[in-house]
């Protein structure tokens, strides 16, 4: 079945609440059960919800020329939750513009049970923190997407991700987040690739993609984060604490230079632009063929330097430091802990202080090879 959203009364005009007939077609879609599209034309369509939008088993939401899907909450002053629910399977969302104006903390929300979702040349935008500070909300993580364990066969394809900002006390936001509740197995085969994230801060705790631990024991999560494009995502483009993780073919981009400024007093602030473009916090993972460049500092560009990591392959990836000498003194290519039964070879480091800091060299001969590291700093 085909609905189309304007023929089934939406108006599409920017003012009027096109809420009820969305949250009616949505409904109608879930009580049939079977492959249901939902058309939606150009337009503006304001969503004034209460609830999230549930989108259930088999359906499409189908956008024509990028219509804008624009939520708001009321009273004014009050915030909302999650944009969109996604509780099922076989859904996609295709093409529309999800703009929470800086009133949501989460644009989409993929729930357990959900597999074979997929979310692809779309946009979500604009998701921050609430400002009452009585509100659960006041200092909730914020992020554009928020994948939850206990899902499968998740693919984020050709969208942005943009604007996704917390502002509160222990602020925290994720472009794309990988969360595990205790005791659910961690989201599988999770594919994000070609798309753009930018704009997540503050740089206290900001990451463009953050796939989080795993609960034990680990089950890999056999997931590839490919073909990417970080910028401006204020503490790391990517931090990867669940095991079974491909990283590879990514540009991120770190754009600052000396004006990435915290938010909230913190006891030991971070000289440098920002912490990582790639953290890595768990085992059997891979980073492969990512461009990492920009005109500001990084504490490490690369960064495994925690605990006791192994099966790490950290790869033909291109580091190059900051714009200028001041950028290029603070920073490192690579930082490794205690690394073991691992590969890191055929990287391409320049422009920086320190290409390859390593807690116990003599532990890495033999992990260590073939990495280029030239034009370092005095």
């Amino acid at each position: 079945m085909t609905i189309d959203i304007k023929e089934a009364g939406a108006q599409g005009d920017g003012l009027t609440d096109d809420s009820a007939i969305f949250t009616q077609v949505l409904h109608q879609a879930a009580e049939r059960k079977g492959l249901t599209r939902i058309i939606i034309p150009s337009g503006t369509y304001r969503l004034l919800v209460k609830h999230p939008l549930q989108l259930h088993s088999n359906v499409r939401l189908i956008g024509r020329d990028k219509p804008v899907l624009k939520f708001t909450v009321e009273p004014p002053k009050s915030s909302g939750y999650e944009t969109m629910m996604i509780s099922g399977r076989h859904v996609l969302i295709d093409g529309v513009i999800i703009d929470g104006e800086d009133r949501f903390i989460r644009g989409i929300g993929i729930h357990p049970g959900s597999a074979n979702v997929a979310i692809t040349n779309s946009v979500i935008q604009n998701m921050r923190q609430g400002t009452d500070p009585d509100s659960p909300l006041y200092s909730a993580v914020v992020s554009g997407i928020m994948i939850y364990g206990d899902t499968a066969d998740i693919r984020i394809t050709s969208s942005l991700i943009t604007r996704i900002h917390a502002m509160n006390q222990q602020p925290v936001a994720r472009g794309i987040m990988v969360w595990n509740a205790s005791g659910a197995s961690p989201a599988k085969r999770v594919m994000i690739s070609d798309n753009e994230i930018s704009y997540i801060s503050p740089r206290e705790d900001a990451d463009g993609i953050f796939f989080d631990i795993s609960s034990a024991p680990a089950e890999l999560s056999d997931s590839i984060i490919e073909n990417n494009r970080i910028h401006h995502s204020a503490k790391r483009g990517i931090k990867i604490s669940a095991p079974g993780v491909i990283v590879r073919n990514n540009h991120i981009t770190n754009p600052y230079s000396g004006d990435n400024r915290y938010q909230t007093d913190i006891s030991e602030p971070l000289p440098q632009d920002m912490y990582s473009a790639i953290s890595v916090y768990a085992s059997h993972v891979t980073l492969i063929g990512n461009i990492i460049d920009g005109t500001g500092s990084y504490y490490a560009a690369i960064e495994a330097d925690f605990e006791a990591l192994q099966h790490l392959v950290i790869e033909n990836n291109k580091i190059t430091g900051g714009n200028d000498v001041e950028a290029q003194k603070m920073t490192t290519g690579i930082r490794l802990g205690a690394v073991r039964h691992s590969r890191i070879r055929d990287n391409w480091i320049r422009d920086v202080n320190t290409g390859i800091r390593a807690e116990d060299a003599q532990a890495l001969k033999g992990i260590l090879s073939e990495n280029h590291v030239s034009e370092l700093m005095e």
